[in-house]
């Protein structure tokens, strides 16, 4: 049995990238399908409160964001490599992928297709982004602009193509390259009426063709009581330690580290790991045990609890 286990939904955009990462590396995963909204009773165990998708587990260990999921999975597994062009190609084509088309591809596809979508979903949705109420017409309303915005990325995203060779780095497809596609990939599945406005853009279509065929690896499909089952009788692998920092803090300070964007939902835990690329925690639960749950430093905040 492998040991990664990946807990994610068929339909998530971030999730399609981790999957692709376990194709380009060829690698045997174990799926855990896990609810598309709140309550997700088998990984609030396991991560304290992290509700995003995806989540990486390896015994004991939790990884949360995709950034992280991509280093962690390059240490274990470093060949071959996802790093065709370097990491810090990836995080600049993120700034455009991530930061900017992505909000921009959901808006455009949540207000096409939003009486297509059950209430309980747009109520989940407002609650990860803070908002205390859900307002379908206006969701509506702001397609249009969305699609707008969207043109010109769309734009600079094929740009990117074909200045590029077969991919982003050259002839090997890389992190970069997942990275940039999983927001349009988004965008290709979200129906006729909303997939047209690619239309004017078919590099974009040949270069998906290629990162598709990349594939998932080999997966195998998990429960969550078996996943939770694992955590419990694995013990979370040493840490690296905190390292000196300009903010002070100390191997187990008692912490939350939440998400600076959306879904702040907080995990709190004894830090355990500190650095200028991690933070991590360890936390115990009566389902699980001892787990130690990971985090990218850029984008997460910390802060002392009481």
């Amino acid at each position: 049995m492998t040991d990664l286990i990946l807990h994610h939904y068929d339909g998530s955009p971030f999730a399609e990238k981790v999957r692709l990462m376990m194709g380009l590396k060829g690698l045997t995963w174990q799926s855990v399908d896990i609810p598309f909204i709140m309550p997700k009773p088998d990984l609030m165990p396991l991560t304290g409160g992290y509700r995003k998708t995806p989540v990486l587990q390896i015994g004991a260990d939790i990884y949360c964001d995709t950034k992280l999921i991509a280093e962690e999975l390059e240490r274990r597994h470093p060949s071959p490599s996802l790093m065709a062009g370097g990491l810090g190609l990836a995080q600049a084509v993120a700034g455009l992928a991530e930061n900017g088309m992505f909000w921009t591809v959901a808006g455009f596809v949540m207000g096409t297709n939003a009486d297509k979508m059950p209430a309980a979903f747009h109520e989940d949705r407002a609650r990860m982004r803070g908002a205390t109420s859900v307002n379908i017409d206006r969701l509506k309303a702001a397609a249009p602009g969305h699609a707008e915005q969207l043109k010109p990325q769309l734009a600079w995203a094929e740009d990117l193509i074909t200045n590029g060779g077969i991919f982003l780095a050259g002839e090997t497809a890389g992190l970069a390259d997942l990275t940039l596609y999983h927001p349009l990939w988004f965008l290709a599945n979200g129906g006729r009426k909303v997939r047209a406005i690619m239309e004017p853009f078919p590099a974009l279509a040949g270069f998906m063709e290629r990162v598709a065929a990349i594939g998932h690896g080999t997966r195998h499909d998990m429960s969550g009581a078996d996943a939770l089952a694992i955590a419990k009788d694995a013990t979370p692998a040493e840490t690296s330690g905190v390292a000196g920092n300009a903010e002070g803090w100390q191997a187990g300070d008692q912490v939350s580290i939440t998400p600076m964007d959306y879904a702040r939902d907080p995990v709190v835990g004894a830090l355990v790991t500190y650095n200028g690329q991690e933070i991590a925690v360890q936390r115990t639960d009566d389902a699980v045990g001892d787990v130690t749950v990971h985090f990218p430093r850029v984008g997460f905040a910390i802060r002392a609890t009481a």
